[in-house]
């Protein structure tokens, strides 16, 4: 079985991606890392884009049509994948993925930490403001995989969207909140190679310039994809949709998909 380390970086447009990544876009001119061009699915909205990207399945049918509807994912998941076939599961993430995947209404005195080898993620930090610091939670990322090895994690840091909502897509701060979490992966993702992880850097939706998100514009759907796997084409960038993330993270972790799920149109080379 492969090994899959999948950050989210929560509310990043493909611009400001593009502009200011720049450790991930130095990967991609070294042909170390595969660039897809993302067309997300829509409403471009956070916790419809959770259940999305982790099943495979649009928003009519998986119905998580909104931010407002907080129940349990009735849907089979990646993390319900990764259970089945024996692989264990990390989230270092905000608390509605909590919230899809392990029990709502999410408690903040009983559910920010997880360690139940029941549950479809085994071990788990939640946290539940959008100011917590990327800095922090890329930390606590670090010293828990070092600690569990698990097969998938997923890191999910906020301070981006935050950051877009208060002041904009085109604000400085927007810009900074995104060249901070380059400076995070430039430490977190050499760490993620050297445990033998391929790794996805990847948004859910994008922001435009209002610090708005969940329409059609450009601005508040499309978003980039950098994928770090030894036999990924790196050739060329590709346009995909999110309905790509849930097939392309079962090739990486060598999980049968759904049959729900589309099928993969990110190229491989054989190994």
């Amino acid at each position: 079985m492969g090994r899959l380390a999948f950050i989210l970086l929560d509310g990043l447009n493909f611009e400001t991606a593009q502009n200011h990544l720049g450790y991930l876009e130095h990967l991609v001119d070294t042909k170390q890392c595969a660039k897809l061009h993302v067309n997300g699915e829509l409403p471009s909205l956070s916790r419809p884009m959770y259940e999305t990207i982790f099943t495979g399945l649009p928003v009519s049918l998986h119905q998580i049509t909104n931010n407002h509807i907080n129940r349990l994912s009735n849907r089979t998941s990646i993390f319900d994948l990764c259970k089945t076939a024996g692989l264990s599961t990390l989230a270092v993430a905000y608390h509605w993925i909590s919230e899809l995947y392990i029990k709502t209404p999410f408690n903040e005195l009983e559910d920010i930490i997880l360690q139940d080898n029941s549950k479809k993620i085994q071990h788990g930090f939640f946290y539940y403001e959008d100011t917590f610091p990327d800095s922090h939670l890329y930390s606590i990322a670090y010293q828990m995989i070092n600690k569990y090895h698990s097969d998938f994690v997923f890191i999910h840091p906020m301070n981006i969207d935050y950051n877009g909502h208060l002041y904009g897509s085109k604000s400085k701060e927007y810009s900074i909140a995104t060249i901070n979490n380059d400076l995070y992966l430039s430490t977190m993702i050499p760490f993620l190679l050297e445990k033998n992880y391929s790794v996805i850097v990847a948004s859910d939706h994008g922001m435009n310039e209002l610090g708005l998100h969940g329409g059609n514009s450009s601005l508040q759907r499309e978003s980039l994809m950098y994928v770090i796997n030894d036999t990924i084409n790196k050739d060329s960038v590709m346009t995909i949709n999110t309905l790509q993330y849930a097939p392309l993270m079962c090739k990486i972790l060598e999980l049968e998909p759904t049959k729900d799920m589309v099928e993969l149109e990110v190229k491989f080379n054989e190994k």
